[in-house]
């Protein structure tokens, strides 16, 4: 009798144990928000190791901030900036590299919920300041192609998306618009953004257009929300597009776990080709591995 006392601690205690998480995974699903804090401060690590930019291996790296605080009821200021690093390998010992700062967006959004915040709706103005510029003291050629490519790179890894970040001796402003629901065990989110790319330079492109959208769904499993999130861009961007495409969709499958006031969220990226054609088979797909961390303030 001693032994079988003794034998039922352990399984009474791993009951306890297995209860108590159950009931903390169902407290942060219920407090689970497709939407960002009012008040936030975010990173992302963004990798990728591409075959080929012009027949040249690349490797790309970079880390992008992000912050919202809230200004009034309904409004909210925003920043993004990012430090984009890429290697070229040009065969042989040959290496070339660039690390330089990405343009700063900041934008004033008006959110709005309903619902008891299951459903929100966030509508904004951005502008894009022209912090990343052409270094005119690079004069060999290879340290001015690498240049160009490391932007290159860092708008080609995220499938074309944000260019208004990652374009040389360009202003640019941005209307974003993104809207989102909380269903019980599920969510479901949408952005779109329309950007203006207007030349600070005589050695950039004339001004254009950019319009992108971005859907996403996740299961709410408590610390974990598995997701897929889908994303297309047009027209053509800049000069330096990857490998002629212009337009580009792409699928991101992610998983998200969050823990009290903060998020973590890891995910692949991966091209499916340009939007016209649907998706096919390619060597040259580009695809991207992110990591990312969120804490509410």
């Amino acid at each position: 009798m001693k032994t079988s006392s003794r034998s039922r601690g352990p399984h009474r205690r791993a009951a306890a144990w297995l209860l108590a998480t159950c009931l903390a995974l169902a407290g942060t699903a219920a407090t689970a928000q497709v939407r960002e804090p009012d008040n936030f401060l975010a990173t992302t690590l963004l990798f990728s190791s591409a075959p080929r930019l012009n027949d040249v291996a690349t490797r790309h790296f970079s880390p992008t901030l992000s912050a919202g605080f809230k200004v009034s009821e309904h409004g909210q200021l925003r920043l993004d900036w990012g430090l984009p690093y890429t290697s070229l390998g040009a065969g042989g010992s040959r290496e070339w590299s660039h690390v330089g700062p990405s343009n700063l967006l900041v934008g004033l959004h008006h959110v709005s919920t309903a619902v008891n915040d299951s459903l929100f709706l966030r509508v904004g103005a951005a502008v894009a300041l022209p912090i990343a510029l052409r270094d005119d003291s690079l004069r060999e050629e290879a340290p001015v192609l690498a240049e160009g490519a490391n932007y290159a790179a860092a708008t080609a890894v995220r499938g074309l998306a944000d260019p208004w970040l990652w374009a040389l001796d360009t202003t640019s402003v941005v209307l974003p618009l993104a809207a989102g629901v909380d269903l019980p065990g599920f969510q479901l989110r949408a952005d779109v953004a329309v950007g203006m790319l207007v030349p600070v330079s005589r050695a950039s492109e004339d001004t254009h257009f950019v319009a992108q959208a971005s859907a996403e769904a996740s299961l709410g499993l408590g610390l974990l929300e598995p997701g897929v999130r889908t994303q297309a861009v047009s027209p053509r961007l800049t000069e330096a597009t990857w490998d002629g495409n212009d337009s580009q969709l792409s699928l991101e499958p992610f998983v998200r776990a969050r823990l009290g006031a903060a998020s973590l969220r890891a995910g692949v990226r991966v091209d499916l080709g340009r939007p016209e054609d649907g998706p096919r088979p390619d060597t040259h797909r580009m695809w991207a591995f992110s990591v990312g961390a969120l804490l509410g303030l």
